[in-house]
């Protein structure tokens, strides 16, 4: 039997006053935040836990957590031990503030379009829309420079019937390659404002925050140049290389044609894995420029530090999001390629110039709408996974919540 003398020495714990003593001063008061409850020693050792009758244990000898001691947003220490759990994370928006996964990266670009349909919807509805009209008035005359160029082609060469049966005429001729310079080139200016407004949108989407359809305006207004500049940059890389490409295969061609033709396979294989290489890089400059307040030059170079070691993450979930966006494109574009047989059986040259510009509309959309929403959202996962972005997007969601 233990006697008192022979018990080992316990921590003396806090009495609690009898009633009439006198009461220590703060005592029956909540403690404060930050300071510890009146009573309590932290410098002498805490008193081990004794299992009460009834309480299961754990293979380890830890005290299995009872049903109902949890809290929202806590999890046992002993759950860390099952392979591939992670911990909870805060969502105030569209994602959780941690790295994401492929389905949370789609289910946050279609989240994002419920949770602010105003911008994502109208503001980026409205740019692709005004870029395809201004395009399609350009492209008048660009038509008509077409038409009298092939038609004066067609009158020196001749042309086979067959040829003409199938649609190839000097009129849709003019009206296809006028398009395509005209409205094609408008677009490629527009989509990186449309994709600059769905960025900014997305980035406040993410901590909970429902941004209007002016201040997405008027932020990217403040940025539209060097969206607009890096458009314009990234075309001039283009035809250089292209240039630089051709330049190579007829000096190639010249010294001997068996050269030239190997080394036209060899340009064009080098000239595909470097344009891969690049735009992998260069992906995610849009967003940086849409939604970072630094330079131009100093945005680009924090951008393409950021795809180094992602590389091929990036471009196969770019990859796998295109050829989703084809297969839509393709279900889609069925009655517009209708429409636009009826057009070129008609030889109408105003039919098939609206048609061109219906599929624009609808292809451009699709590819600001979802594919400008997960670009954004693997900015900002790139960006939790290699700066920590994640702890600053949980202060302003806070922030945000507090106001």
């Amino acid at each position: 039997m233990t006697t008192p003398e022979s018990a080992p020495d316990q921590p003396a714990q806090p009495t609690p006053p009898q009633p009439g003593a006198s009461q220590p001063a703060g005592w029956g008061e909540p403690p404060r935040y930050g300071q510890y409850a009146p009573g309590y020693d932290p410098a002498a050792s805490p008193a081990p836990a004794q299992p009460q009758y009834g309480t299961p244990q754990t293979l380890q000898g830890g005290p299995a957590a009872q049903y109902g001691q949890s809290q929202y947003g806590q999890h046992s220490p002993y759950s860390a031990q099952i392979p591939g759990y992670r911990p909870p994370a805060d969502k105030p928006g569209i994602v959780p503030l941690r790295p994401l996964s492929l389905g949370e990266l789609y289910d946050g670009a279609f989240g994002a379009v419920r949770h602010n349909p105003g911008v994502t919807l109208g503001l980026t509805a409205v740019i692709v829309v005004a870029a395809v009209a201004v395009g399609t008035l350009i492209s008048i005359p660009l038509t008509t420079l077409f038409t009298d160029l092939f038609g004066g082609l067609f009158a020196e060469i001749g042309t086979d019937p067959a040829f003409e049966d199938l649609g190839f005429t000097q009129e849709i001729l003019g009206v296809t390659y006028g398009s395509a310079i005209g409205t094609g080139v408008l677009l490629t200016l527009a989509t990186p404002l449309a994709m600059g407004v769905m960025a900014i949108s997305v980035s406040d989407s993410v901590i909970g925050r429902k941004i209007s359809v002016s201040d997405a305006w008027s932020r990217t207004v403040k940025r539209a140049w060097f969206l607009i500049g890096f458009s314009l940059l990234s075309m001039l890389v283009v035809l250089v290389a292209y240039a630089l490409a051709a330049g190579i295969v007829v000096g190639l061609f010249l010294v001997d044609p068996t050269v030239g033709v190997i080394g036209l396979f060899l340009v064009m294989a080098a000239l595909l894995v470097g344009a891969v290489w690049v735009f992998t890089r260069v992906i995610l400059i849009p967003p940086a420029l849409a939604v970072e307040g630094g330079g131009f030059w100093e945005t680009c170079r924090r951008a393409w530090k950021l795809t180094r070691g992602t590389f091929w993450r990036v471009l196969g979930i770019y990859l796998l999001t295109s050829v989703i966006l084809g297969i839509i494109g393709q279900v889609v574009a069925v009655p517009v390629g209708l429409l636009m047989s009826v057009f070129m059986v008609m030889e109408s040259g105003a039919g098939l110039a609206v048609s061109y510009g219906v599929t624009y509309v609808i292809t451009g959309g699709m590819s600001v709408l979802f594919l400008g929403g997960v670009i954004a959202l693997l900015y900002i996962d790139t960006r939790m996974r290699r700066e920590g972005l994640d702890v600053q997007l949980q202060a302003a969601a806070a922030a945000a919540a507090d106001k």
